[in-house]
C-alpha cells in the first residue's frame, strides 16, 4: 500500500541547472521519520460469492489485522552556490501480507533551486504527485485504502481494475507506472500555479513482482499541473494531468498491433474548503486502442470531509468502469461507499475509524465474478 499524496508545498521549491561552484559545505546527515498504521479490521463477503469463487467453497475471514509501516532516510545539504541536494530513501517496514512488494517501496535523490526541483530515481511520477481526490479524514482511500485496495472485501480475478498493472487498487490518478525508475521535474509555484512533468524509460514499476516481463509497460511521458490558492475564506485546488505509453499487449490478454498497444490517460480533480468542511471529487479516463479492451474505462470520486480541532469526519464514494475481456457491450464495475473518521490523541498520534460498502461486478455476471459486502475498520496511526 502507498501513501495517499497531494503534493502542494511538499515539492514546489526546485531545480538542477546552475552555474558557480558546487562544493558542499557540509556532508549530508541522514534523519529517520516515517509512519506506522494498524487497522483491526472486519469484512463480511457475500455468501453466495464465498460459496461460487472458483468451482469451490471457501471462508474468507471476517476479521483481520492489517499494517502499512514505513521509515523514511532523507537528508540534504546546500550547496556553495545555492543549490540543494537531497535523498530520500522509503524503508517498508512490516504490515504486508500479500507478498507482493519489495523492501524499499521509493529511492531517489533530489536536487532544487529557485529554479525547479528535478527528482531522479524511484518516485511515483509529477502527474500522480500533484493530483487532487475526494478527501477521507483517515488516509484510507485510493489504491493506499484498505477497502479501496482489496484487503477487506475480496475483488474477483474477473473484475478488471482501472490500476490493472499495479495490484487493482481504486485511484483516480496516473498510476500506471508505479515507482518506477524515472526523471521528474516540478517547477516553482507561480501565483498559485505548480506544473510537473516525467519521463520513464520504462513504466515497468519496482515494486511489482507480478510483472513478468520488464517490458510490459514502455516509455511513459506525462505532465500535470495543480493550481492552489486562497479566496478569502476559500480554498481552491485544481489539478489536471496527462500521461501516454504502450502497453505489450500480451500483459493484457490481448493481441495489439505489433504486439504493442497505445493507451492515453487523462485525470481531473478538484476541492473547495470553506469553514472547516472541505469538498472534492476526481476524474480520470484511459483511452486504449481497441485492441487492449482489458484497458480501457474510467474512474470518479467525490467526497465531503468536516475537520475542527482534534476531529475530522468524511463520507466518500468511487466508481471505476473498464470494459474488460468479454465482447459484449457491458463494463466491470467497482463501486465504494465508505465513512471515515480520525481523532487526534497528541502530536503524530491519530485515532482513525472506518466503515464501507464494496460492489464488485463483473460484465458476465457470473456469480463466481461478482462480490460486495461490508467493512467495519479503527485503527492507531503514529507518524515520526
Amino acid at each position: 500500500m502507498k501513501k495517499i499524496l497531494i503534493a502542494s508545498t511538499a515539492l514546489v521549491a526546485a531545480g538542477f541547472i546552475t552555474t558557480g561552484s558546487a562544493s558542499a559545505s557540509e556532508k549530508i546527515s541522514l534523519s529517520l521519520g516515517g509512519f506506522s498504521k494498524w487497522w483491526v479490521v472486519g469484512a463480511w463477503n457475500q455468501d453466495r460469492y464465498q460459496s461460487n469463487n472458483g468451482g469451490a467453497s471457501q471462508d474468507l475471514n471476517s476479521v483481520d489485522v492489517k499494517g502499512d509501516n514505513e521509515v523514511y532516510f532523507g537528508g540534504k545539504t546546500k550547496l556553495d552556490n545555492g543549490m540543494e541536494v537531497g535523498i530520500d530513501i522509503q524503508l517498508e517496514a512490516g504490515g504486508h501480507t500479500d507478498q507482493s512488494t519489495d523492501t524499499i517501496d521509493e529511492s531517489y535523490i533530489w536536487l532544487g533551486g529557485n529554479f525547479g526541483k528535478f527528482i531522479v530515481g524511484s518516485k511515483n511520477n509529477g502527474t500522480y504527485l500533484l493530483h487532487v481526490t475526494a478527501p477521507d479524514a483517515a488516509g484510507n482511500w485510493n489504491e493506499g485504502g484498505i477497502m479501496t485496495g482489496g484487503y477487506g472485501i475480496a475483488r474477483p480475478t474477473n473484475v478488471s481494475s482501472i490500476t490493472p498493472l499495479q495490484g487493482g487498487g481504486a485511484t483516480t490518478a496516473i498510476l500506471t507506472d508505479g515507482d518506477s525508475e524515472g526523471i521528474t521535474y516540478v517547477a516553482p509555484t507561480f501565483y498559485g500555479l505548480t506544473v510537473g512533468g516525467s519521463y520513464k524509460p520504462n513504466g515497468a514499476s519496482e515494486d511489482n513482482r507480478g510483472v513478468a516481463n520488464i517490458s510490459t509497460v514502455g516509455e511513459v511521458y506525462g505532465i500535470g499541473a495543480l493550481y492552489a490558492n486562497t479566496f478569502g475564506p476559500v480554498g481552491v485546488k485544481v489539478s489536471a494531468g496527462w500521461a501516454t505509453y504502450d502497453v505489450v499487449s500480451s500483459a493484457l490478454g490481448t493481441t495489439g498491433t505489433g504486439g504493442k498497444s497505445d493507451v492515453n490517460e487523462y485525470a481531473a480533480g478538484t476541492q473547495l474548503s470553506y469553514a472547516g468542511f472541505t469538498l472534492g471529487g476526481s476524474y480520470r479516463r484511459v483511452n486504449a486502442d481497441a485492441n487492449a479492451n482489458t484497458f480501457d474505462g474510467n474512474a470518479w470520486d467525490v467526497g465531503l470531509q468536516y475537520a475542527s480541532g482534534p476531529y475530522a469526519v468524511s463520507l466518500a464514494y468511487f466508481r471505476s468502469s473498464v470494459e474488460g475481456s468479454t465482447t459484449n457491450g457491458a463494463n466491470d464495475t467497482q463501486e465504494f461507499y465508505q465513512l471515515s473518521g480520525k481523532y487526534n490523541l497528541g502530536a503524530g498520534v491519530d485515532v482513525l475509524a472506518s466503515v464501507g460498502h464494496a460492489k464488485y461486478k463483473d460484465e458476465g455476471g457470473a456469480a463466481a465474478d461478482t462480490n460486495k459486502g461490508w467493512t467495519a475498520m479503527t485503527g492507531l496511526s503514529l507518524s515520526f
